[in-house]
């Protein structure tokens, strides 16, 4: 059968060709998750012969189709991510047929747009961030920076704290970063224009008492709370999922939980997400403040409707007025979503030093 339609490919009209690619790429992006290997190599390999005969249009959309697919070959992959940018992004930002080894390569190797493309991956390592900072021009850079998931050496951070003197971008997704140390984050503040530099201490400072007491109490309140699951049909590690894929928001999740009175849930879906251990979070969760409970919210981007819901369960779980949980709502507006990932990358740098310190 792979023979016969190697030889279809080859053989026929290029509109006939054409139409072999899509039927071939949408009966593999349709069944990836049920074929087995034999099927996924039969496509493959049907792909991998008909690419040399694409034209651009069509290798941009095969390349749109595929960069989501575990299941695509690491050839497939490889070759559409040495195509023209438009035709190489999907693969670049997204594919796991490129294997790391594959990325330091292409890192190495491709021109700006592609650097690009690979600095918004969901997770890159040390090495290919070293190789992005020091071939790619600014808006390389400052896309390290800003993503979270790239893993960044020493002399990378030394390189992007140095340069934010004079990349307000860089500066600004820096002080965003957990992964910076306190000395750093120290140094990225003192960067900034006057106004905004008192701004951000005013806000640390009034955040540094919330951060001993979470540190030196949290494990106390974990074991005292009466915060537990309560027993509904939602499944907590399920929206987690649906919440990183994209299909669900955790605002919406929060609401949700929030109807049930779950707060335990929702502790776990925020410490999930901000990459927070749970005992901090069911501390903030379970305090007669809103404070801490706003900054990580806003930092997520849970809007205000959604914190409203929550703001009703903690304060019916604490035994607080209606009144207070709407004064918590009104304070959320004034939030800014700038400062508040600013305070929350402060919170895990600070608890880290904490428990370093500790250990």
């Amino acid at each position: 059968m792979i023979d016969e339609l190697i030889s279809l490919a080859q053989d026929s009209t290029p509109e006939k060709r054409h139409q072999l690619v899509e039927h071939v790429t949408d009966l593999f992006v349709s069944g990836a998750d049920r074929y087995q290997t034999e099927e996924i190599t039969l496509f493959n390999t049907i792909l991998e012969s008909m690419l040399p005969s694409m034209d651009a249009e069509q290798k941009q959309e095969v390349s749109e189709q595929l960069a989501p697919i575990d299941g695509t070959s690491q050839k497939v992959a490889n070759t559409l991510a040495r195509e023209e940018i438009n035709i190489a992004r999907p693969m670049l930002t997204s594919s796991n047929a490129l294997n790391p080894e594959d990325i330091l390569r292409l890192a190495k190797t491709m021109g700006q747009g592609h650097l690009l493309a690979i600095s918004k991956r969901e997770h890159l390592e040390p090495k290919v961030t070293d190789v992005l900072l020091e071939r790619g021009e600014s808006p390389v850079k400052q896309s390290v920076a800003a993503n979270s998931g790239a893993e960044i050496s020493d002399w990378g951070s030394r390189l992007l704290i140095k340069l934010a003197e004079r990349d307000d971008k860089i500066r600004d997704a820096m002080i965003e970063r957990a992964d910076i140390t306190e000395a750093e984050y120290d140094k990225l503040i003192n960067q900034m224009p006057a106004q905004q530099r008192a701004r951000i201490l005013k806000l640390r400072e009034e955040n540094e008492t919330l951060i001993q007491d979470l540190f030196h109490e949290a494990s106390k309140v974990v074991a005292s709370t009466k915060l537990e699951r309560k027993k509904t049909r939602i499944d907590a590690k399920a929206t987690l999922k649906e919440i990183r894929a994209g299909q669900r928001s955790l605002g919406k999740s929060i609401t949700q939980f929030a109807l049930s009175s779950n707060l335990f849930d929702i502790s776990y879906l925020l410490a999930e997400m901000a990459g927070l251990e749970q005992k901090y979070v069911t501390n903030v969760m379970v305090r007669f403040d809103a404070s801490g409970v706003a900054v990580l919210c806003r930092a997520l981007g849970v809007d205000n409707n959604d914190y409203t819901a929550l703001c009703r369960a903690r304060a019916m779980h604490n035994k607080q007025s209606s009144s207070i949980a709407e004064k918590w709502a009104t304070e959320y507006q004034s939030v800014s979503d700038k400062d508040a990932r600013r305070l929350l990358s402060f919170m895990k740098i600070k608890l880290t030093s904490l428990e370093d310190k500790a250990a």
